[in-house]
């Protein structure tokens, strides 16, 4: 099964999406409304610079500017977009089994993440997503989304973040179709857990240490490098890394996934 691939190509894309990095993991980077963009490009510098050696790969799910508020609202858009991660996410598990996946997505990637996550197949998991001022209502409804996560959900937030998270989905909406100020802002109100979805899910609020890092409590401060770094890397590094351990038929597996950057 080829792994559909991106729409943008950059220099450093090739050398992440290695065999020698897929066959450690895979990070998918969703980005927000504004797609493909510095912002994305910075959460992908920070997770280099803490050499995960996962591959990682920036998957711009959306339609080019200015349509913003499509990308926002489109349920056509996110149902498209969903299916197409959703066959990334299968061709690399069946390629390269029992490895470490995640998703990361900021703003409205964030929201993009829980879709793909509740949409996923039966019995279909990932490691684990974290969401960085996720652009979805307080009220929705993840536990579906935390049947396919293995590890955590992990959702990033700031009180702080009141232009984007807070009048902007107040009067143009939450990638659910909510006018609210955002989950990313304000986090989540979901109904009654199990102890099982409580292991699972975790709220993650600004601290005032991560100023120090470059995340100054705005929206774009989440994707700051040294921030990623220092605190969603190593959410991602818990997971077992098995690149040491690589079967003999690792080796002699069929080549790597399709390169964004090559198609």
């Amino acid at each position: 099964m080829n792994m559909p691939s991106t729409f943008h190509t950059d220099p450093v894309v090739d050398s992440l999406m290695s065999a020698e990095r897929q066959r450690c993991g895979y990070v998918i980077i969703l980005p927000g409304i504004e797609g493909y963009s510095w912002l994305n490009r910075r959460i992908r510098t920070g997770l280099v610079q803490a050499e995960v050696p996962y591959a990682i790969e920036i998957y711009d799910w959306t339609r080019r500017l200015p349509r913003a508020i499509y990308n926002l609202r489109s349920r056509r858009l996110h149902r498209r977009q969903s299916r197409i991660v959703q066959e990334k996410i299968l061709a690399y598990q069946q390629r390269w089994p029992q490895r470490p996946v995640f998703l990361i997505g900021h703003s409205g990637g964030g929201a993009m993440a829980l879709r793909i996550l509740e949409d996923l197949p039966e019995k279909t998991s990932i490691s684990g997503a974290v969401l960085l001022g996720a652009a979805i209502s307080p009220y929705f409804d993840f536990r579906k989304a935390l049947q396919h996560v293995d590890r955590k959900i992990w959702n990033m937030t700031s009180l702080a973040d009141v232009i984007f998270l807070g009048m902007l989905t107040l009067t143009a909406g939450t990638l659910d179709g909510r006018h609210t100020v955002s989950a990313g802002m304000v986090g989540f109100r979901p109904p009654m857990l199990s102890i099982h979805e409580i292991a699972k899910f975790e709220e993650m609020p600004y601290r005032t240490e991560y100023w120090r890092y470059g995340h100054l409590a705005g929206h774009f401060g989440f994707t700051a490098p040294r921030f990623v770094k220092n605190y969603i890397a190593p959410l991602l590094m818990q997971a077992e890394v098995r690149c040491p351990e690589i079967e003999m038929n690792d080796a002699i597996a069929p080549e790597a996934l399709p390169n964004p950057a090559s198609s």
